[in-house]
């Protein structure tokens, strides 16, 4: 039985203090995260452009594209439906370790079925077939996502061990870039190294799971491995929508236009990624606690909104000045499409409080899955419209579409669920 935490009036009150620490802790490994998976790419783009060009990054972003669909194929949704599994688990060692298995296994079968996938698109279609070396280098990404379960260490509030592992694997990818990156050519390294640094950090991550926590592996039954699909199809499409909606116009932009357009529409969306990284923090942080403390909703829900506002503000009216200190070639394409995309921190924030951290802690899969359905259906038929004669510009256009809807949508439904919830309780 998980002990109720108490409501108070401020969040420091409602945790004993071995849980205010935790929550701390926990804040700080996901700033970290967040921070390496902003700042190190921020640091390898330039200079990766600068060496191989921006033609040949833009082929590497395109094959990758593709490859985050795959990966996020593979997390199906774990990251929300098994961290919630977990967390009201995660003192009773054989249901935790059950758990695990049925998702890890569940996982396997998912990465047979992304591997075949790749395997039939590379062979059968010309565009992926004339880079397939990068996508051959790809399969080792590919299994080392499948051997980094991230929602194990979320669901169990361990998120130094995500600081850890992710630190080694954009650490490796780095140095190795700089070391043997060093003439036009190479671009097809890239996905190489990369791939390297998921590995190591996928053999590292089973280490901590079975030498700290003392799980033991076995393949789960089909029908448990049914069950965790059938349970987890909400949250999988609750989180490929982002990737519907920003992966889906790197990739059509890729298709319909030429590589050049790629960085541009792929930079510009690493910029609105690093200004969104506090809104993922908060997310993931505070998912679980709402999960067992409703109470502080209200006070969180400011803490979102604010927090999006604000940074929206300035990544519309700082943009230039800050890429023209990143960015040394011509920008003012990549400057277009950050300023159209500056609506999403605040947009995004609106999603998470009302969406992930509202629907679905009052149980409302169903709903929040349909929401996510509009949103996305919206976001790509305004990309298969736009993209193919604005490329990169329709592409940014496309992303805000979807995430106005869904935050609008989010918004109203949640606020009406709240409502219907407190209704009974005052008759």
């Amino acid at each position: 039985m998980i002990e109720q935490i108490p409501i108070s009036r401020t969040i420091p009150v409602n945790f004993s203090l071995k849980k205010y620490f935790r929550f701390i802790e926990n804040f700080i490994s996901f700033s970290l995260i967040k921070a390496i998976d902003a700042v190190i790419p921020l640091i390898i783009i330039p200079y990766l452009i600068s060496v191989v060009g921006t033609k040949n990054y833009g082929i590497y972003a395109f094959a990758f594209a593709l490859v985050f669909y795959l990966m996020n194929i593979i997390q199906y949704g774990f990251t929300l439906s098994a961290v919630r599994l977990i967390a009201t688990n995660r003192d009773d060692k054989n249901e935790l370790n059950q758990i695990y298995n049925k998702v890890f296994t569940t996982q396997i079968y998912l990465t047979i079925a992304v591997l075949l996938l790749l395997a039939g698109l590379v062979v059968f279609i010309d565009i992926f077939n004339r880079d397939y070396i990068i996508y051959l280098f790809f399969v080792i990404l590919i299994i080392g996502e499948l051997m980094t379960p991230i929602w194990f260490f979320l669901g169990v509030e361990k998120m130094r061990y995500i600081t850890m592992i992710n630190l080694l694997s954009k650490s490796t990818f780095a140095v190795l870039t700089f070391i043997f990156i060093q003439k036009e050519s190479d671009y097809i390294f890239i996905s190489l190294f990369q791939s390297i640094g998921y590995i190591i950090s996928g053999i590292a991550a089973q280490i901590i799971i079975f030498k700290s926590f003392k799980l033991s592996f076995y393949i789960a039954k089909i029908t448990d491995v049914k069950y965790m699909l059938k349970d987890g199809i909400s949250a999988f499409l609750t989180l490929i929508t982002p990737t519907i909606y920003t992966n889906t116009s790197i990739f059509l932009i890729g298709f319909f236009g030429v590589p050049q357009y790629v960085s541009y529409m792929q930079i510009g969306s690493k910029v609105s990624g690093a200004f969104s990284v506090l809104n993922t923090i908060l997310t993931n942080i505070f998912f679980p606690i709402l999960n067992r403390n409703k109470g502080i909703f209200n006070k969180v829900k400011y803490i979102f909104l604010s927090m999006g506002f604000l940074l929206s503000l300035i990544m519309f009216f700082c943009s230039e000045y800050l890429i023209s200190l990143w960015i040394q070639e011509d920008y003012s394409e990549i400057v277009l499409v950050v300023k159209l995309l500056s609506p999403t921190p605040l947009l995004s924030s609106i999603i998470s409080i009302f969406g992930v951290n509202g629907l679905l802690i009052h149980k409302k899969d169903r709903l929040y899955m349909i929401i996510v359905a509009i949103g996305s259906i919206s976001g790509l038929l305004s990309a298969l419209i736009l993209i193919p004669k604005y490329f990169y510009i329709g592409g940014a256009i496309s992303i805000v579409t979807a995430l106005s809807i869904k935050a609008v949508l989010s918004f109203i439904y949640n606020n009406r669920v709240v409502k219907e919830l407190i209704e009974p309780n005052e008759i």
